[in-house]
């Protein structure tokens, strides 16, 4: 089974060099982002400690074979944590990588001990029987399982697998390969994963498979390969006798495609998933499909399922609403109120998370139980986060382990119930995904967003490269797909839409919304004659009629406390020239228990209901960059400064647009404004009168009916 290497001396020398074995990851930090292990922990042999981590709590188990050491188990993260919802899913790091340890000698790497160190976790975690996912070498590990121990495994996956790999002679080539990972490590990384992900708009999954590979270095690496080369297991793909299932990709530049179809006829009985112009790595360049694939060949465990006939299906809509922040719930239960008058007998549910799910109980509305399963975008922003520095095209490039999580149970909810109609208000994560996989859409779906175009808010060439492949994969699927989206409606007028190109060569942003998208108007939660009467107001709200009001509000995310903190600092020069000045800081949901200072007139309010009947009563606000709230105080014609977030495309770029089109130019740089400049400004917009433009009050109304045309007549709108 395995083959002594014939290595040239000069790579034998070298291989001999090994002070550090690569920088070993911390072991309290997590893989993944979704969700965290039920158990893990290490098992030594011979000295060397195996690093493993099983996820979910019930079903039959899955093994992952440990994969080849230029990545570890962070490559699965689009797949264990979907899968742990029906698994008990084990992941393995193997030696020479991830947690587990980097031995410097050579003897310590050979498949022998690669196979041992997996035996011995599964060993040790007591599993009788198994289903084994093989991913690119790794396959070899799982097919000498499947042959060797058949009553042990239940079902076998080779997932771009190779059962076979020659070892390296004295050839030039091979003396080349592998001098290139001890002399140019980064080159190398490149060159690799470059072939690993060839398909169009992969920048994510190639820059972070560099990343992982950056835990190792190049001696590490080469010796790990010798371990894996050398192994031959044709003989015993024979001998399986488990359902198999075979994914492998068309485009695949590592293991060839051939590799699959000859293993497909080796394991006679097995099942083939073809991947069309896909490539090395499924799991991670199409999870979706990936991760149904596994799910439904592995065998979910039983669940219930109720099927109504048709015509006695009540109708019913699935709202998604953005989490990041409250000013998108507030709009969609302002919308889902102009749509029920539409359509009185349309029950809506909501599928979200915090802090949105606490303003719809609040409002009486039904947010759909299996939202348990999703991951929260807020927190994710939150650990992104600087001191008043969000870069949001990072942070949602980011997130992409939390968009496959969130599509993954919005799949699931699509294939247990009856919806007549989808709303997703900025629900990236649907769109995109629906866009990769069009065969999962069965019902009409409605999209919704107040900002078209991702853009570099600095001198930076990555960014800006990055920003503009991420459109262009946005174009792309619209025009490939155009019935992915029955409507396309923008929260706001054509010239809130900003006249910058997509990237270079893409079409001017605004020329591609007037014709993919149709325009609402901005959509208030509120009708501001509703709320005119301030005497009236402050009375309900229990302010004080002859005090100066100042709200300090930063949205419903935790980003915003350092300017909460400036702003509390900036109290005490105001309230010397406004004696009867009370300031009431909004921390919101996220940030309850911060502590600010005590003072008379200064007062620490949590999570506000329906804030902005507050923020039409006050003398001013002073808040974040946010669209919604902005826009509220412009409606109420109140003065306000705003602080948009540093390296936020949005609050810079398409917010700042809008409010210069209302006359509300008022915008301040956080880095640059001290407590006392800050108090300074602040009391001269106080009492310096508004200008604004009226901002439309049926913007609801308006996107309410267009939603109604695509429920009843899907036509109307194309």
């Amino acid at each position: 089974m395995s083959t002594e290497s014939k290595l040239p001396a000069r790579i034998e020398r070298i291989m001999g060099e090994l002070p550090e074995g690569g920088r070993v990851l911390d072991p309290s930090s997590y893989p993944f982002e979704t969700i965290r292990p039920t158990c893990d922990g290490f098992i030594e042999r011979e000295g060397v400690r195996t690093y493993y981590a099983v996820w979910g709590e019930t079903g039959p188990a899955i093994v992952f074979a440990p994969i080849y050491q230029v990545v570890d188990m962070r490559l699965l993260k689009a797949t264990v944590p979907y899968l742990a919802r029906y698994f008990r899913v084990v992941t393995i790091d193997l030696r020479g990588s991830g947690r587990s340890d980097r031995p410097t000698d050579p003897g310590a790497y050979s498949l022998e001990h690669y196979y041992a160190d997996m035996l011995a976790v599964i060993d040790h975690l007591q599993l009788d029987r198994l289903a084994i996912i093989g991913v690119s070498a790794a396959a070899m590990l799982a097919i000498r399982l499947a042959a060797e121990q058949p009553e042990r495994v239940s079902h076998l996956i080779s997932s771009g697998g190779e059962y076979s790999w020659d070892a390296f002679q004295a050839t030039p080539e091979d003396e080349k390969y592998l001098l290139r990972m001890h002399e140019d490590f980064t080159g190398h990384l490149d060159e690799f994963f470059s072939r690993m992900f060839p398909e169009a708009h992969s920048t994510k999954q190639y820059e972070d498979a560099v990343h992982y590979g950056w835990s190792s270095t190049g001696p590490t690496l080469a010796l790990a390969s010798v371990g894996w080369a050398g192994n031959h297991f044709g003989e015993h793909a024979t001998r399986v006798t488990s359902p198999t299932l075979i994914i492998h990709g068309t485009d695949d530049r590592h293991v060839s495609y051939e590799m699959g179809l000859e293993l497909h006829r080796l394991i006679p009985h097995s099942q083939l998933l073809t991947i069309e112009e896909g490539a090395h790595i499924t799991l991670a360049r199409d999870p979706v499909v990936y991760n149904r694939a596994v799910r439904d060949f592995v065998g979910a465990p039983p669940k219930e399922r109720i099927w109504r006939r048709a015509m006695s299906r009540p109708r019913r809509a699935l709202f998604l609403s953005s989490p990041i922040g409250l000013g998108h719930v507030q709009r969609d239960v302002a919308i889902a109120r102009e749509l029920r008058k539409l359509e009185p007998d349309l029950a809506i549910d909501w599928f979200t998370v915090s802090p949105a799910t606490r303003y719809l109980e609040q409002e009486g509305e039904k947010v759909h139980p299996i939202t348990r399963y999703l991951a929260n975008e807020s927190r994710h922003f939150e650990h992104v986060a600087g001191e008043h520095d969000l870069s949001a095209f990072y942070g949602l490039r980011t997130m992409d382990e939390i968009m496959v999580n969130n599509f993954m149970t919005f799949s699931d909810l699509m294939e247990a119930e009856h919806f007549d109609l989808i709303i997703g208000d900025e629900a990236w994560d649907v769109d995109y995904y629906y866009h990769e996989n069009p065969e999962l859409k069965r019902q009409p779906f409605v999209f919704l967003t107040d900002f078209i175009g991702l853009l570099p808010v600095e001198v930076d060439e990555r960014e800006a490269f990055l920003c503009a492949d991420r459109n262009a994969d946005d174009l792309e699927h619209v025009g490939r797909f155009p019935y992915i989206r029955d409507a396309a409606i923008f929260i706001g007028n054509p010239d809130d839409v900003v006249e910058d190109r997509f990237g270079p060569g893409l079409p001017i942003i605004r020329e591609w919304t007037d014709q993919n998208f149709r325009y609402s108007g901005y959509t208030l939660p509120f009708d501001p004659v509703a709320l005119a009467d301030q005497e009236a107001l402050r009375a309900k709200l229990g302010y004080k009629q002859d005090e100066t009001l100042v709200i300090a509000a930063v949205g419903g995310t935790s980003v915003g406390s350092h300017l909460l903190h400036k702003i509390a600092s900036a109290f005490p020069f105001m309230k010397r020239q406004v004696p009867n000045l009370h300031m009431v800081l909004v921390t919101g949901p996220r940030l309850t228990g911060e502590a600010f200072p005590d003072l008379p007139g200064l007062e620490v309010k949590a999570y506000v209901h329906n804030l902005y009947e507050h923020l039409a009563c006050c003398d001013l606000a002073l808040v974040q960059g946010g669209l919604s709230t902005c826009m509220e105080l412009v409606a109420n014609r109140k003065p306000f400064l705003n602080f948009p977030l540093q390296r936020h495309f949005e609050q810079l770029v398409h917010v700042q647009r809008r409010l210069r089109n209302y006359g509300a130019d008022c915008a301040m740089n956080y880095g640059d404004v001290t407590p006392e400049s800050l108090a300074d400004r602040a009391l001269e917009v106080l009492h310096k009168p508004v200008n604004y433009r009226a901002v439309e009050t049926d913007g609801a109304s308006r996107a309410a009916r267009m939603i109604a045309h695509v429920l009843n007549d899907r036509a109307a709108v194309r």
